[in-house]
């Protein structure tokens, strides 16, 4: 069984670049390769070991060697593992220094019934559940739809059966608990969060996160906006209430009005996020609330794909569609008893965009789980930044900014806010950013576009910021990953700043609307920073450290007069 949340250990365990490759490894420890002294050497183990220890800050042996003469050393919370790997295997009698690298169990749910569920593969979750299987404590699913499976007043099916998983909100057709009539409702609630790892039957894109169940649909699958509008607001004031991100799964729609719109900016403007099916009218236009993705960072607009990577015949298009994912021949849960919808009792395959829909709710929970001081547009940034493209471009029409990747969604947090620009050498005069107001108004680097030599100015490598900056990807010491600065939205386009070039935008002014939405929490921090520390942090002169918290406040204040 794979626990439901990380254990403690977690704490210490970093992902960095050594030696040409990322690796997961232990902070705290390192790994020493003694050579054997010489036969006639007088030198003793222990004064080996003690040697190494007074090397390595708030060093001391956890693991004294065995015959392959390999030790393992405590590693105190001032010491970088990385650069005493570097350092420790330049001793006479240190064969190599290395971190502790991490494994990780592979993650294959014991599900009987996880081999027929062909999207998951699809979208890497195994690979993703190696990274994160949701959290019990900080995210809360959503689910505004037909209800879920039922007996009397109690859950009924296998694997929906957790009465302190799945929450029971509003019955908004005919009132009491929702119970399904239609079965909809509990096959979307299986593919975004289905018991999973329990032996039985099929298994959730997430694990964990508790589910708040609305019912606004009724045996026919009609719904009202009044009653969508109004799960919305029950949902979003419960997290709130109780200090969850919601996520919140609508797989249906039809015609704008005011009150979806305004129930989807209560939504956004609280910070959730809103996914919305595109609809299955044969590749007509985008249907509501799903369209509002435009007008609201916090809707995510959700077409389908088939079992070969393209876009279901079915699938709307449109400008508004966000990302896609798969959607046809979807297994999931459904009632134990007879519904509207034919289908078998407990399992059955369904099609359509309302099925493409919990797949993404399912993942965004995740990626909120793995970061929880994300915004809901820099959630949105990382899940259409990471997606595969499914043609030519970075949008398109049928397929918005692509097939979700749920591994590399997750991933996309774990980089540092700013993993750093790579700077010319020659060009010291970075390392005087006096006459720089860089970062505020990018229209005074235009001249770059004419240095053809150095046309992808924007280049974002484990952090070698300026030429006196050592590569440090922990920035400025936060523990905590933040943000990613990389992945920026300005209206309808996610651009990747890691692989822009300068030519591109003559005007870098039309980036700061993305920066001042997923950045504001982050430049507070870098603008209060202690000039001396953070010198000493970066192992920078003063004046450069000066430099970037001037920078910090310059655009802040740039930022707030806009």
């Amino acid at each position: 069984m794979i626990p439901k949340k990380r254990d403690e250990e977690d704490r210490h365990i970093r992902t960095r670049r050594w030696q040409k490759q990322d690796i997961r490894y232990h902070e705290r420890r390192i790994i020493v390769k003694f050579k054997a002294p010489p036969a006639d050497s007088d030198v003793k183990l222990d004064d080996m070991l003690q040697s190494v220890a007074e090397q390595i800050p708030g060093g001391r042996v956890l693991r004294r060697p065995k015959a392959s003469g390999r030790a393992l050393f405590y590693v105190g919370p001032e010491g970088d593992v990385l650069k005493l790997a570097t350092e420790l295997s330049k001793r006479d009698d240190v064969e190599y220094a290395e971190p502790d690298v991490m494994d990780r169990e592979a993650v294959v749910p014991s599900d009987t019934r996880f081999v027929d569920q062909w999207a998951l593969a699809t979208v890497g979750a195994e690979d993703a559940w190696n990274l994160e299987t949701g959290s019990s404590t900080n995210v809360l699913i959503g689910i505004i739809d037909s209800g879920i499976s039922m007996t009397g007043n109690n859950l009924d099916h296998p694997d929906l059966n957790d009465a302190g998983r799945y929450i029971l909100g509003t019955d908004y057709v005919d009132g009491g608990v929702p119970r399904d009539l239609r079965g909809h409702g509990t096959h979307v609630t299986g593919i975004a969060a289905a018991e999973t790892n329990n032996a039985t039957g099929v298994a959730g894109m997430n694990w964990n996160t508790p589910v708040y169940v609305c019912r606004t649909l009724d045996a026919n699958g009609n719904g009202s906006s009044a009653d969508f509008a109004d799960a919305v607001e029950e949902i979003v004031d419960y997290a709130i209430a109780n200090g969850y991100h919601a996520v919140i799964n609508y797989s249906a729609g039809g015609g704008a009005n005011l009150t979806k719109q305004n129930a989807c900016q209560y939504a956004d403007t609280n910070g959730m996020i809103l996914c919305a099916a595109t609809g299955n009218d044969n590749a007509g236009p985008v249907i509501f609330p799903a369209a509002y993705s435009t007008m609201f960072n916090g809707v995510i607009a959700v077409g389908s794909t088939d079992d070969t990577d393209t876009v279901s015949s079915f699938s709307n298009v449109g400008p508004e569609v966000t990302v896609v994912a798969p959607g046809r021949n979807i297994l999931s849960t459904m009632p134990t008893y007879a519904v509207t919808i034919p289908a078998a009792l407990n399992y059955d395959e369904l099609d359509g965009t309302s099925m493409a829909t919990p797949l993404v709710t399912g993942l965004v929970a995740l990626m909120w789980s793995r970061h929880p001081g994300f915004t809901n547009t820099a959630i949105r940034n990382c899940l259409t930044s990471t997606a595969v493209k499914l043609g030519p471009g970075n949008f398109d029409n049928a397929w918005g900014f692509g097939r979700v990747d749920a591994e590399a969604a997750l991933r996309c947090g774990d980089l540092p806010f700013f993993t750093g620009f790579t700077i010319f050498t020659r060009w010291t005069l970075f390392t005087r950013f006096t006459r720089f107001t860089f970062l505020t108004r990018f229209t005074r680097f235009t001249f770059f576009t004419r240095l053809t030599r150095f046309t992808p100015i924007i280049r974002f490598t484990p952090f070698t910021f300026f030429t006196r900056f050592k590569p440090y990807t922990r920035f400025f010491g936060f523990d905590k990953p933040v943000e990613p600065l990389a992945f920026v939205r300005v209206g309808k386009n996610v651009f990747d700043l890691r692989e822009i070039e300068l030519s591109r935008f003559k005007d870098f002014q039309a980036v700061l609307p993305g920066l001042r939405a997923a950045k504001i929490d982050y430049l507070h921090q870098l603008a209060a920073c202690d000039v001396d520390v953070l010198s000493k942090d970066l192992q920078c002169r003063r004046e450069d450290a000066a430099t970037l918290v001037a920078m910090a406040q310059q655009l802040l204040t740039q930022i707030a007069g806009d």
